[in-house]
């Protein structure tokens, strides 16, 4: 944050000297363009709030691209939509997160409305597990479960129960046709973990992913079940494309 702030005050002071050396055809001292820069600061402070903005917005792309394949083509990732399609949504999330939940429905929609055009990569994230202590068994029954091709309706099941217990898990994952005994047994397969881990360790590259839900769409970088920004982030690739 430090940097940044010097980043700003040394460009807005060079702007400033030449702009002043220009009027005036005289060298200003760094007291005095010190001082006029603080005063049009205090007088305009959207100036720092807005470059403070694209510099995290400049900082998230330069992530993305360093990070590109393990968000798209980590092939231990389950998914929804074909791979050849116009928009490929990342997104990270907890069981118990209920931001998560409430975003599930625009999720489940968009599936429905562009099956052909949106892929949708799922990254579990069970960053509320010290607290839920279940958020870790829900993620690797949803991984386990894609052994079993049944993913999809085990994660949008897990999204739709308002409380999860491990009792319920399981009970949730036989309603949805699976072997409970391969599951257990896919659930403590050590990659599970590894995974899990890959996955946390790569949400912590992303400088504005801080919670979940959190939403990958092209450039956007959306925390949060705001629908609005969502729509907008995809319609507006779809209407490029």
């Amino acid at each position: 944050m430090k940097l940044s702030l010097l980043t700003v005050i040394f460009i807005s002071s060079m702007a400033f000297f030449g702009c002043a050396e220009a009027k005036s055809g005289m060298d200003l001292k760094t007291a005095d363009v010190e001082a006029i820069i603080k005063n049009y600061l205090l007088k305009n402070p959207e100036i720092l709030r807005d470059a403070f903005i694209e510099l995290d917005k400049k900082q998230d792309r330069l992530a993305l691209a360093e990070i590109s394949d393990e968000l798209y083509k980590d092939p231990r990732d389950s998914y929804i939509g074909p791979n050849n399609a116009k928009v490929t949504i990342v997104e990270f999330f907890d069981y118990n997160c209920g931001f998560c939940k409430k975003s599930a429905g625009w999720v489940e929609n968009v599936i429905k409305l562009y099956p052909d055009d949106v892929k949708i990569i799922f990254k579990e994230l069970p960053i509320l597990d010290s607290r839920t202590k279940t958020s870790k068994i829900a993620a690797k029954a949803a991984i386990a479960a894609n052994n079993q091709g049944k993913f999809n309706s085990v994660h949008f099941a897990l999204m739709n129960e308002r409380s999860i217990s491990e009792d319920r898990i399981y009970k949730i994952a036989e309603k949805e046709g699976l072997n409970i005994k391969k599951l257990k047994k896919d659930m403590n397969d050590p990659k599970v973990d590894l995974y899990l881990a890959d996955t946390l360790s790569l949400a912590t590259r992303i400088p504005s992913l801080s919670g979940t839900p959190f939403f990958i769409i092209g450039d956007n970088l959306i925390p949060g079940a705001d629908e609005e920004r969502l729509n907008a982030a995809l319609q507006d690739i779809l209407d490029k494309t």
